[in-house]
């Protein structure tokens, strides 16, 4: 007899446990991304793959500083073990010059921060507050891109230079989205007219269609908040 097999009990233990961590795993990660959903962190936008919940793909808008006007796109991936496991993973498009990002993987330092990740107290919203903190003040004391610390703190206007030359590069990554997942981020260009229209149709409220009705003359008698042309409340008109 092979001692070393496993009796059907245990194998059945063993695939109930299987299930139960996929689906505790699972659970943990939506619950993370629904704090997302209630406490969205400004400028970032994500969304788990179609393939798989532990890969989010993502948008990183920068508003203000020498980074302003950048779109860069990221890959969340989330270990199995998670949450007691490491920090997940991080990786920008490559072409992100920056001294936390390394240049030719993408991937973002998280070790200054995350230098063990905590259950129940480092939450994914956390590093993606990180990620996109590190374009409004840079750090270089721990780099993974050593030209970029150089430059930054040697040649400040060369630093500048490329990091507009990424911002623009980066954006035409963004413009091409990736066509292996359907739940890749995508952009479209920018159609001035389309969105000219879709203004006036949120900011001016007498620009509707034929076929939406006119709310304004829909009732002509009964009873109103306010008489017509007045501050009067509760009026009747008869």
């Amino acid at each position: 007899m092979d001692s070393g097999r496993k009796s059907p009990l245990l194998l059945q233990r063993e695939v109930q446990l299987c299930a139960y961590n996929r689906f505790f795993l699972e659970s943990t990660v939506m619950a993370e991304y629904a704090q997302l959903l209630t406490h969205p962190v400004p400028g970032v936008y994500v969304l788990p793959s179609d393939d798989s919940p532990l890969i989010w793909y993502g948008l990183m808008f920068v508003r203000t500083g020498m980074y302003q006007g950048a779109v860069f796109k990221f890959t969340l991936s989330i270990p199995m073990n998670y949450p007691d496991g490491g920090c997940p993973a991080f990786d920008f498009q490559a072409g992100v010059f920056h001294p936390l990002v390394h240049a030719e993987t993408g991937e973002l330092d998280t070790k200054k921060e995350f230098q063990r990740w905590r259950r129940d107290v480092n939450h994914l919203r956390n590093l993606f507050l990180y990620a996109r903190n590190i374009f409004y003040s840079i750090d270089t004391a721990h780099t993974l891109n050593g030209e970029a610390a150089r430059l930054y703190t040697s040649d400040p206007d060369k630093y500048r230079g490329r990091v507009q030359e990424s911002i623009t590069s980066c954006l035409q990554v963004v413009l091409n989205p990736d066509p292996s997942d359907s739940h890749s981020v995508k952009l479209g260009e920018w159609h001035a007219e389309v969105m000219r229209a879709a203004r006036r149709h949120i900011f001016e409220p007498e620009f509707m269609s034929e076929s939406e009705p006119d709310l304004n003359n829909s009732q002509t008698s009964g009873l109103s908040w306010v008489k017509q042309n007045t501050f009067e409340p509760f009026s009747k008109d008869s």
